[in-house]
């Protein structure tokens, strides 16, 4: 039951006065427009309770008479958005708490987010985007739970708008791309399809192919268009002549110049065909031809951050070219480039230190390097390659990071044996 008071009336103890009121002329022009949807709540003794931006507002405009409310009076629900109200302008709660308050506030007074918005004296904005966080908060997303401010959250939940939009938007144009170019795979045959064999072939298929990178780029390819590129080709600075025992022990591979330059032809050929027109790649490379491989992925329309992705390896072990005139290279370096405006998945510290692994291949990069690099690039609307993926260890790290599509080739065969081995040992950890 409201009861009618001069606003005057209403006393406001100086102990509860907010020090900044907000936009009380948005708050005004909203009442002046559809009326005050929340009375004020007082006690018997016309003590403010909750209200007192809606009653400066009135007072602007020059109401004679403000409908009120008892505390006592309240139902549970009412109750529960009072305390909501205030509790949205606690210094001492926390970002996740203030945020929660907001959107429980907003639902249970089923209000627009106009109304909303002109009684907490926030922007429609604001707003939006307070709810948009509190809905990852409601849904566990514990790197959003973890964030250390609202705004680390933010940025994470519109990154993650902005690649599941791209990500929609590539699907449906490949998907129109396909019907008006060709037959679906299985249109003539569909009814004629063995479930036996299909439940097999299943069984088989494997992320990770004894493939050549550059016999397979030159074969008809009409699957998803790839957004993360992992490369991790030879350098091209004879690495292996320099780490013998590695290469006794796990099987050498070329890396020669001429072996890297006919990789990076390849990559550029498969840009317009393979490759979406919104992607990252994390390119591993050699200090020595740093400028080379820049100018080079710039040329293949890449955007390159000119500072590297560094892993330093922790156990001091690496290439030493000559012994006798210089130090062992201890730290590795990678690129992260961007193709059209691809957002990250989350923000990350550019180097990590970690010991050297070579357990299935001698040039393997490790999981947690890859982890803390892939983390930052890598999610649910991820197409991921991998053209030499070595030990396997990307393909499965972008699995562990749900990426929605996984290719690794490899084309030495005890490389890619060693790699499925990797791949069913540690794919679901």
């Amino acid at each position: 039951m409201f009861k009618m008071l001069s606003p005057d009336q209403v006393i406001v103890n100086s102990g509860r006065q907010r020090q900044d009121l907000g936009d009380l002329e948005s708050l005004a022009n909203s009442i002046k427009q559809v009326g005050l949807i929340n009375p004020i709540v007082i006690n018997r003794d016309n003590v403010l309770i909750a209200g007192e931006r809606r009653l400066s507002a009135v007072k602007s405009l020059g109401w004679t008479l403000i409908p009120t409310q008892f505390l006592e009076d309240l139902t549970p629900a009412e109750a529960e958005q009072i305390e909501l109200d205030e509790n949205i302008r606690r210094k001492d709660l926390t970002w996740q708490e203030q945020t929660l308050a907001v959107d429980r506030f907003h639902e249970l007074t089923r209000a627009t987010l106009k109304q909303t918005s002109a009684v907490l004296g926030e922007s429609i904005q604001n707003l939006i985007k307070r709810l948009q966080v509190a809905r990852a908060l409601k849904d566990g997303d514990l790197t959003i739970m973890e964030a250390p401010a609202f705004s680390t959250a933010l940025g994470i939940v519109q990154r993650a708008a902005s690649r599941q939009s791209q990500a929609e938007g590539e699907e449906i144009e490949a998907a129109l791309e396909r019907t008006s170019t060709r037959k679906s795979l299985f249109s003539d045959v569909q009814h004629n399809i063995n479930p036996d064999l299909i439940a097999k072939a299943a069984e088989t298929v494997s992320p990770i192919r004894n493939l050549d990178f550059n016999e397979w780029a030159n074969e008809p390819y009409d699957g998803p268009k790839f957004n993360f590129l992992h490369c991790d080709f030879p350098y091209g600075v004879n690495a292996d002549k320099h780490d013998k025992g590695a290469a006794k022990d796990f099987g050498g591979y070329e890396d020669s110049l001429e072996v890297a330059d006919q990789l990076m032809d390849t990559l550029s050929s498969i840009m317009d065909t393979h490759i979406s027109p919104s992607a990252h790649m994390l390119f591993w490379f050699s200090p020595t031809l740093y400028e080379v491989n820049r100018l080079a992925l710039r040329n293949y329309g890449w955007t390159v951050n000119p500072v590297p992705l560094i892993w330093h390896r922790s156990d001091n072990s690496g290439i030493l070219p000559d012994p006798n005139r210089g130090p062992r290279q201890v730290y590795e370096m990678a690129f992260l480039c961007t193709r059209g405006d691809r957002k990250i998945v989350r923000t990350t510290s550019n180097l990590i230190s970690s010991p050297n692994t070579k357990e299935y291949h001698m040039s393997e990069k490790p999981v947690p390097v890859l982890k803390r690099f892939m983390g930052m690039l890598v999610d649910n609307t991820t197409h991921m390659l991998d053209p030499t993926c070595g030990s396997g260890n990307s393909c499965i790290v972008a699995h562990q990071l749900k990426a929605k599509t996984v290719l690794g080739l490899e084309l030495n065969p005890k490389f890619h044996a060693e790699a499925l081995v990797n791949w069913k040992e540690n794919s679901d950890e």
